[in-house]
């Protein structure tokens, strides 16, 4: 390999890893719940105690909680398509076949681009106490696409595909970012207006801090042969870096459940008020810069500029990013059935309207399913059918009397992607 393949090799190498090592973020409002992660968030009907504020506040008012709850949950997910991590490890350790490279760069430029990214999701304190119920959570969440130029550089050199020497745009290059944390507030109470069963309803509110988002966009990137060349410009704009509140606002979560013997049926309109936005008076602006031949190289990342330094038409781009990067309204229903002590069927449908901060398919439907061969080790699994895809989930529980231990994981296939999602809980008085 000649000295320029090697260098444009680093090059595209260096930009995939960052951005599969970017800042990841979190959902406005997190699960505390392994056990609901575990049979694939149809969870609607069955989540009581400290998992309320969640999925359904009117559940507090039906029977099932404790009086006292407490937990604290780490969940984490990464993600990559179409490439996927199993293809690149079904070829560790050995040379690529050229016709594999280059189904694999077929992929990509079906796709468009290949995608990378993921979230972290920590609960350090959801705790319920009768029929109210309080969850502190903060989430970071990243997505970065890497254009099919730099893929075909990695896995060609500069030589390419054909073998002839070319010139690349670097165009899709792209790279979203944000962390955000909510404290919410649940309360759910039962209403006697059913003349059979009981029947319940219950409010969220919610306080959402943004405390970062970034947002980077290639601006003419290129890869030329003649001569050999590499000019990258990726500009980010990003919010007020000297404080941790960048953003803010309000929002309300209205919830209804009706249970009637071994059945619950329950409804939950998510964000149907939410005042969130970030703060977009003190943009900030970062020109990172390289300019990369076979005799010099220059880098250049300017310090934290003023966003009116930055390109007009860039401008415009980039923070109407930051400006959609809202909440926006969701609408669940779900129902849950009681078996046996041993066996509980769920199913939901889920529908958000409309795209903002929040990751993932506007529209899914699922099954969940908790099994109880040994009455303190349940088993759960859920299988979800989402807009563009399908996930898998399962995971066990450890149940002590009032300790309790959750464990989940879930596959996700959607629309060329896969993610895999990993979490756990650690309670006391409530699951």
């Amino acid at each position: 390999m000649t000295t320029t393949q090697h260098m444009l090799r680093r090059v595209a190498l260096t930009t995939l890893v960052l951005s599969a090592v970017a800042p990841m973020t979190a959902r406005a409002q997190g699960n505390a719940s392994a056990a609901a992660a575990a049979m694939g968030d149809n969870y609607t009907a069955l989540a009581r105690n400290f998992n309320a504020p969640a999925w359904n506040p009117a559940n507090l008012g039906l029977d099932g909680n404790s009086r006292f709850s407490l937990a604290l949950s780490p969940q984490f997910g990464l993600g990559t398509g179409p490439l996927t991590f199993k293809d690149l490890k079904d070829y560790g350790g050995v040379v690529v076949p050229a016709g594999v490279r280059e189904q694999w760069l077929q992929k990509i430029a079906e796709n468009g681009s290949q995608s990378i990214g993921g979230d972290i999701n920590i609960t350090p304190l959801a705790l319920s106490i009768g029929r109210l119920a309080f969850s502190a959570t903060t989430t970071v969440r990243a997505n970065g696409e890497i254009p099919e130029a730099v893929a075909e550089l990695l896995f060609f050199g500069n030589a390419g595909r054909t073998g002839s020497p070319a010139d690349y745009l670097l165009a899709n290059s792209a790279l979203d970012a944000n962390a955000t944390s909510t404290l919410a507030l649940s309360y759910g109470t039962r209403l006697g207006i059913m003349p059979v069963g009981d029947f319940a309803i219950g409010v969220t509110g919610k306080y959402i801090v943004g405390h970062g988002m970034a947002s980077m966009r290639d601006n003419g990137s290129a890869i030329t042969s003649n001569p050999v060349e590499v000019t990258l410009d990726l500009p980010v704009v990003m919010t007020d870096t000297s404080s941790m509140t960048a953003g803010s606002g309000m929002g309300f979560d209205l919830g209804a459940s009706w249970k009637v013997g071994r059945l619950t049926m329950s409804a939950t309109a998510k964000d149907v008020v939410n005042t969130f936005a970030w703060d977009t008076d003190n943009l900030y602006y970062i020109p990172v810069t390289a300019q990369i031949n076979q005799d010099s190289s220059v880098t250049q990342i300017d310090s934290i500029l003023p966003l009116s330094a930055a390109p007009q038409g860039l401008q415009d781009v980039l923070t109407q990013r930051i400006e959609d990067a809202t909440i926006k309204p969701s609408l669940a229903l779900g129902v849950a059935w009681k078996g046996s002590d041993r066996l509980t069927l769920t199913a939901d449908l889920r529908q958000r309207f409309g795209t903002g901060i929040q990751l993932g398919p506007e529209t899914q439907i699922g099954v969940g399913a908790e099994l109880k061969l040994i009455p303190f080790i349940p088993l759960r699994a859920g299988v979800t059918s989402l807009s563009g895809g399908m996930r898998y989930s399962g995971g066990l529980g450890l149940e002590f009397g009032v300790f309790n231990l959750q464990a989940a994981a879930s596959l996700l296939d959607i629309n060329g992607r896969n993610d895999t999602t990993f979490g756990f809980t650690m309670s006391f008085g409530g699951r």
